[in-house]
């Protein structure tokens, strides 16, 4: 139940009668906005709930908590000690006995309880509530044909007591009191002790029956008043009340206070509930002319203490299936959530991606004329470098010629030079003497131009009449890369 909200729709759903009552705040703040009743007896299941939903429509209430009070007359009472003062040890002992006092069975029947106090230092007083569980799930489903979702389902009794006594200061007082509410078809009879109801009965005789059957109806209430009572002081509860008083003052039960100083010589005063709470001039019109018969006690008392009633008579099975029901629209809310920062985070990255895209769209329409400029530049430079390489290839034939030439005596003449490619030079020629071939490649592997010089061969043979040697020696150009260097630069490549 919410905190924050502070108004209330209170209803209750009788055999023949259907009460709303609509109230803001509680304890002594309680105000009475609105009130309807109206006669349900031989009504249709399918029209209760357009009967509650039309009855709303006139209440102009938004945001409020709803509540149902079950009327007494389908709430059984019983009065029992329980050996234990420990709050929960009494829960499960009120559970166990609960089906001793009732012909349904443990599973039928909603159970709830009043603590009364302790007994003999480790026994509690209980007054023990038990509603039938099929007329809640009932009247729960109509609640909820009509749109209505019931936040918690209250004893009337409980109610009736808290409200005289916080209106009447009767919490510290040291005997109970009793209360009449005379309401349209029935009277509920509660004892009040300390602010909690001790005991009460629904008796099935109301203003309807004092009005229509006269004296007889008022002997039967009062007969039947004495006899719980009596029950209630044969049961050694709590001492019995001195001082009683009816909640409504009309004709009706103004013959009722005379029959009971009568026949029972109990001093009886009249204190209307309407006059201990506030209640809008609107509603005060209606209770006066349209429900003078009706009593709304039961449902108004209910809601000015709701924070503090000890009774919920809300079946367990409905309380499961809504704890399940908001488990689910949490895991929707967090699944959603999940969803949602996940679309976040992907259209935050497409953004990006997005974004990013376009930056390097501008940039290469930007500089467009810059990069063909760079790639014509390239053409040229690789044509540039091809050029060089040519020079150069052509420059090392030249530079070759002339080592050669500044190296070779003049007995030593040249028949052949080949260049390949790769580097590699091959001479031949004629030296006059052989060692002069031997001195020719030791000068030039001396030579900076050359990396290696190689003898190849060396043969004597007649040239013009002389006796000469013939030799053919192979070198290596240092500026080319040796041919394991070229492959292995290819194969990367």
């Amino acid at each position: 139940m919410s905190n924050k909200i502070n108004e209330y729709i209170c209803i209750s759903l009788g055999d023949d009668l259907l009460k709303i009552a609509q109230v803001k705040g509680s304890l002594k703040a309680c105000k009475v906005l609105n009130v309807f009743s109206k006669d349900i007896k031989g009504m249709s299941e399918a029209d209760l709930p357009k009967t509650v939903q039309s009855a709303l429509s006139s209440f102009n209430a938004k945001k409020y908590t709803a509540v149902c009070v079950v009327p007494p007359s389908m709430v059984t009472t019983k009065n029992i000690e329980v050996p234990s003062t420990n709050p929960e040890e009494i829960k499960s002992i009120v559970g166990l006995q609960a089906g001793r006092h009732t012909p349904f069975s443990r599973d039928e029947i909603q159970v709830g309880f009043v603590n009364i106090g302790v007994y003999k230092s480790n026994y509690s007083k209980i007054l023990l509530v038990i509603a039938n569980k099929n007329v809640l799930k009932s009247q729960l489903e109509v609640f909820e044909k009509a749109g209505i979702k019931i936040e918690k389902v209250l004893f009337a009794p409980e109610g009736i007591a808290g409200l005289y006594s916080d209106a009447l200061g009767w919490k510290a007082e040291a005997t109970p009191k009793g209360i009449i509410d005379v309401d349209e078809n029935s009277t509920n009879f509660v004892i009040a002790f300390r602010g909690i109801s001790i005991s009460s009965r629904s008796i099935p005789v109301g203003k309807n029956q004092l009005a229509s059957e006269g004296i007889d109806a008022i002997n039967k209430l009062v007969d039947e008043i004495k006899m719980t009572l009596d029950l209630y002081i044969n049961e050694d509860i709590e001492p019995a009340p001195v001082q009683y008083l009816i909640t409504t003052d009309d004709e009706n039960t103004k013959a009722l206070q005379t029959a009971l100083k009568e026949k029972l010589n109990w001093v009886v005063e009249f204190i209307p509930y309407v006059d201990n709470v506030k209640v809008a001039s609107g509603a005060l019109k209606k209770i006066a002319n349209n429900y003078s018969n009706t009593s709304f006690l039961d449902i108004v008392s209910a809601v000015s203490i709701v924070k503090d009633m000890q009774v919920d008579l809300m079946p367990e099975e409905v309380l499961m299936q809504r704890s399940l029901e908001e488990q689910g629209v949490e895991f929707l809310r967090a699944a959603m959530a999940g969803f949602i920062v996940l679309f976040l985070v992907a259209l935050t990255l497409g953004l990006r991606i997005y974004f990013k895209s376009t930056y390097l769209n501008n940039l290469k329409s930007k500089y467009k004329a810059n990069r063909e400029e760079v790639v014509r530049l390239e053409e040229d430079a690789k044509q540039t470098k091809i050029i060089q390489k040519y020079l150069a290839g052509r420059m090392v034939s030249l530079e070759t010629i002339k080592e050669l030439y500044y190296n070779i005596p003049d007995s030593v003449y040249l028949t052949n030079v080949f260049l390949d490619e790769d580097g590699s030079v091959s001479i031949q020629g004629v030296s006059d003497i052989a060692s002069l071939v031997f001195n020719l490649g030791t000068t030039l592997k001396e030579s900076p131009l050359f990396k290696s010089v190689e003898i190849k061969s060396t043969t004597s043979k007649k040239d013009r009449g002389k006796d000469v040697s013939a030799f053919e020696i192979t070198l290596k150009l240092k500026s080319f890369a040796d041919d394991d260097v070229v492959q292995a630069e290819t194969t990367e490549e």
